[in-house]
């Protein structure tokens, strides 16, 4: 078959393509996404495949996440593509419409990453999506009031949340201003003992809700995982020219 064949089969079959790779509502569509998730991995992340990464993202699904991640570092899994405004959108579109406590956290850290890296410079990410009250708030919502700054969430949300400080910073942007006076009171409110993440965040977005609801796969799937895992952790610890032991 060539390619507009193929084409037109996707086209035609899109719907059961779509549960199959992306709902994860059931044992086998996670197997699915799962397997997906690996080849997606495998060929690496460009311009092309970014959109696919972060619909697995999207999924909350631990399994998927952990097959699509593997051995990166999550806050750094997009750093490859250059920030643009449908990537940032998405990214806080995602946080938006997550609870604290929700999302998992390699997934978190992913779309953090992404708000990261396209305000390293507030000023030149505003340009890309001028970010809002509500933006800075479902960055904010994360930090964890109970953990120290060096927790990996506290640090790179406080992290940003600095950056974000600095809007408008040379050009004396009075609408910039405001948005960087609310970062600093967000960041404030999580430093400053006397104060509860609520009196720079309206409650309701801060509600929590505790644990991640997914599907897990079938016990010989997820076994198998499990294994290839181990596998592969142990094949990056070997150094090549080195006898390890247990391994013939």
């Amino acid at each position: 078959m060539n390619f507009q064949t193929d084409r037109r089969i996707i086209i035609d079959g899109i719907y059961f393509i779509r549960e199959a790779l992306f709902a994860c509502t059931d044992p086998v569509q996670l197997e699915c996404a799962v397997s997906f998730a690996r080849f997606l991995n495998w060929s690496g992340i460009n311009r092309d495949t970014y959109p696919l990464f972060l619909r697995l993202i999207q999924s909350n699904n631990p399994w998927v996440i952990d097959a699509l991640i593997d051995a990166r570092e999550p806050r750094l899994l997009f750093s490859t593509i250059k920030p643009h405004t449908e990537m940032i959108e998405s990214a806080f579109s995602n946080l938006f419409a997550f609870h604290p406590d929700e999302l998992y956290e390699k997934a978190l850290m992913a779309l953090l990453g992404i708000v990261e890296n396209a305000y390293f410079d507030a000023d030149d990410g505003y340009k890309l999506h001028p970010i809002g009250i509500m933006d800075i708030n479902a960055v904010g919502k994360f930090l964890i009031k109970a953990e120290p700054q060096e927790h990996p969430i506290n640090r790179l949300v406080l992290q940003i949340l600095d950056r974000l400080t600095h809007l408008g910073e040379s050009y004396r942007d009075p609408e910039k201003n405001i948005l960087a006076k609310h970062a600093f009171n967000v960041r404030y409110a999580y430093f400053d003992t006397t104060k509860q993440l609520n009196d720079a965040i309206p409650k309701p977005i801060l509600t929590r809700k505790y644990g991640i609801e997914g599907v897990d796969p079938h016990s010989d799937y997820a076994e198998v995982l499990r294994q290839r895992q181990l596998e592969r952790q142990k094949a990056r610890r070997i150094v090549p020219g080195e006898e390890t032991p247990g391994i013939q």
